[in-house]
């Protein structure tokens, strides 16, 4: 019952009631011939009328406050002192929750204003999620009522739309420790009235508005802030002394704005930044040789950067991602002088440009990670990555370069992971004994051919190798004759995955990867290519997943039940139409047999895959409808996954195709029966055709006989 209804009910009584005590008054004082035991019998009929309105008007009563906290009750998830509210269609805060709740989300409703009653019932606030919806007014000092409150997020609401933004904006914030406004389209000159006094404030969110500038007093009201998220903006200038407020400032987001330099970089506090995604063109730290700069994690990529950047006064900098730029290394230091003195050449930037530091002291010797990717580098200089001694990941993929060598085995001693793939290598040099920390070499989509023989053979922790789209030909075992310009893959005892796709492969030769426990091969798309006898001997222990799609081969020569590891095997997209006998249970679990001439997978060939087999790929074959009971009985049985059921076809004898899942055992039965009559009939008209010309042969040579006889 609605509040107005409980009010006309409450008035309509009281009228009643009061009507009822004037006419026993009236009556009482107009009448003149009563007794007095008649007037007291008027009067408790009076105060038995007005006990039963009195009652009525409890019931009244009780049963409205009952309907309206019965409509304030919403369906709130609520788990110890924690509530959701999430995604309920909301207009107002619930009133109805427990008063000693720590933590309420409410994000993803419908609410427009945010007022002290009734979000100020809930005093021991720490958490409160304001995020998704359409705020656009916060009464003031709101949440400095909340006296624990510790997170807030107002992200992906209407903050700039509405009067939120009087003063004195969101009020302050004593113990907020975290607060989201990302997704407002709050502009500049908006954020500093918004903020407010926030000095306990870690961790602030300004992150999707169109904030196009940061003035010198932005931050004046968060001291303390550690972090700080300003990515996707349209920021376009940084004020000096935009930070200074900000002493304890460790990481900073600036990423998918609009800048176009950083020039005088001084925040020595800061561990974290994160410029990606803008339009730098140049980075420089300010000239502060007493300065101690902590940044230890540097994003530059997806910029415009044309040169490396300066990175002398950065010592402790351990990730640095300079991908997606336009950067080109110089071959050598600008004659007349050395390289401090030319920095537009992006030479004094480089890690060896002084040569009179020490490795210890090189200001990226800490470095871990180095992203080269996508720029137009053409050659790495001469000692360039020799002083980064500690790094471990390098990426140089898709770039110009044309070589890459590795000088000794001091060079990049703890380097783990080598990018060097999509260039145009024609070259790869690696001294004996190089890089001995090396587990993973990408190469793939070179120009890679003629290698030195033992190329790879110094690599001594080399787990992973990519060749795939190069011109490599591996040689054959240690005791056979090697074709000119072979590389050898046998005796690498460390080499887990090779893959050696599209290399133009025309012979894998006998025992290729002897000694070489290889738990992945990939040879496919080789057109042409011929598997000798045991190319693949040495093997049956170790491998477990083999590719051979695309080659073109007719005949398998590979005893695969010999594998006994064997988890995955691709022989896709070849003109195979019979397998080897797998009679007894291995490991197999992957088939796919694509695109090949299979007429028939016999029970007697597939028998040994029933325990282990779980998908197998059969489109694109030739496929029998009647004599493969073994996969009948694989579909019907839901034992193995076979892909694209649907799809398969079949054909009972020369006629058209059918969906194999339609296929019935009656229907090869009458094909059976069909078969059989017609050879019986084939028979008898071949048995009477001999006794035919038998009986022709007979009567021809007894006329010749008889004419014989007549003459004479």
């Amino acid at each position: 019952m609605c509040p107005g209804h409980l009010t006309a009910t409450l008035s309509s009584i009281v009228t009643v009631a009061g009507g009822s005590r004037w006419q026993d008054s009236h009556q009482a004082t107009c009448c003149t011939a009563g007794t007095l035991r008649h007037r007291e019998h008027g009067s408790s009929s009076v105060r038995i009328a007005m006990s039963h309105q009195i009652l009525l008007l409890l019931a009244v009563l009780t049963q409205g406050l009952a309907t309206s906290q019965q409509r304030d009750k919403v369906p709130c998830e609520m788990v110890d002192k924690e509530v959701s509210c999430q995604g309920l269609g909301l207009l107002q805060v619930p009133s109805m929750l427990p008063r000693d709740i720590e933590a309420l989300d409410l994000s993803g409703n419908q609410l427009r204003s945010i007022l002290a009653s009734p979000l100020g019932f809930y005093m021991a606030l720490r958490h409160l999620d304001l995020s998704t919806n359409e705020i656009s007014f916060i009464q003031t000092g709101v949440f400095q009522a909340l006296p624990h409150l510790e997170h807030l997020n107002l992200a992906r609401n209407r903050l700039a739309a509405g009067t939120v933004l009087s003063a004195p904006g969101l009020g302050p914030l004593p113990r907020v420790t975290s607060l989201d406004l990302s997704g407002n389209s709050l502009y500049s000159g908006l954020v500093e009235r918004l903020l407010g006094e926030a000095p306990a404030l870690l961790t602030l969110s300004l992150a999707e508005n169109s904030l196009t500038r940061l003035a010198r007093h932005t931050f004046w009201g968060t001291p303390a802030l550690e972090r700080l998220d300003l990515h996707s903006n349209v920021l376009m200038d940084i004020e000096d002394g935009a930070f200074e407020a900000l002493p304890h400032l460790a990481h900073l987001n600036l990423s998918r704005n609009s800048l176009t330099c950083i020039s005088d970089f001084s925040l020595q506090q800061l561990r974290v930044l994160d410029l990606s995604c803008n339009s730098i063109e140049a980075f420089q730290t300010a000239p502060e040789p007493w300065a101690e700069y902590q940044l230890a994690w540097l994003d530059l990529r997806e910029n415009k950067l044309l040169h490396f950047p300066d990175l002398a006064a950065l010592p402790r900098l351990i990730y640095l991602n300079v991908s997606n730029n336009l950067i080109r290394l110089p071959a050598g230091p600008p004659q007349g002088g050395e390289g401090i003195h030319a920095p537009s050449e992006g030479w004094s930037a480089l890690p060896f440009s002084n040569p009179s530091r020490n490795a210890s002291s090189h200001p990226l010797s800490q470095l871990l990670n180095l992203d080269l990717s996508y720029n137009e580098i053409e050659l790495v200089p001469e000692g360039f990555l020799e002083p980064l001694t500690s790094l471990r990941f390098l990426n140089l993929s898709r770039n110009c370069l044309r070589g890459f060598a590795v000088p000794g085995a001091a060079f990049l001693p703890c380097l783990v992971h080598l990018d060097v793939s999509h260039n145009a290598l024609a070259t790869l040099a690696l001294a004996s004994r190089a890089l001995g920390s090396l587990r993973t070499l990408l190469l793939q989509d070179n120009a890679l051919q003629d290698l030195p023989p033992y190329t790879f053979a110094g690599l001594a922790s080399l787990q992973r190798l990519n060749l795939q789209g190069n011109r490599v030909r591996p040689c054959g075992g240690p005791g056979e004759p090697g074709a000119l310009g072979c590389v050898a893959f046998s005796g690498l005892s460390s080499l887990r995955v090779l893959n050696l796709v599209d290399n133009e492969m025309e012979r894998l030769r006998a025992g290729a990867f002897l000694h070489t426990p290889l738990t992945e091969l990939d040879l496919s798309a080789n057109p042409g290519l011929d598997v000798v006898t045991g190319a693949l001997a040495g093997l049956e222990a170790s491998l477990e997943v083999l590719a051979l799609q695309g080659n073109g081969l007719a005949v398998l020569q590979v005893d695969l039940p010999c594998f006994s590891c064997l988890k995955r095997l691709n022989l896709a997209e070849n003109r195979l139409s019979r397998l080897p006998a797998w009679t007894q249970a291995v490991s197999l679990e992957v088939l796919d047999l694509r695109n090949n001439s299979f007429s028939l997978l016999p029970g007697s060939a597939m028998g040994g895959l029933e325990t282990s087999l779980r998908r197998l790929y059969l489109q694109g074959n030739p496929l029998s409808c009647c004599g493969n009971g073994w996969l009948a009985a694989q579909l019907h049985q839901g034992r193995v996954d076979v892909d694209g059921t649907q799809d398969l076809t079949c054909r009972f004898g020369s006629q058209e195709e059918v969906a194999l899942s339609h296929v019935r055992p009656e229907d090869c039965e009458k094909g059976g029966l069909k078969n059989v009559n017609l050879i019986i009939i084939l028979t008898f008209a071949l048995v009477l055709a001999i006794l035919l010309t038998t009986l022709a042969t007979c009567c021809c040579v007894r006329r010749q006989k008889f004419g014989q006889q007549y003459k004479a």
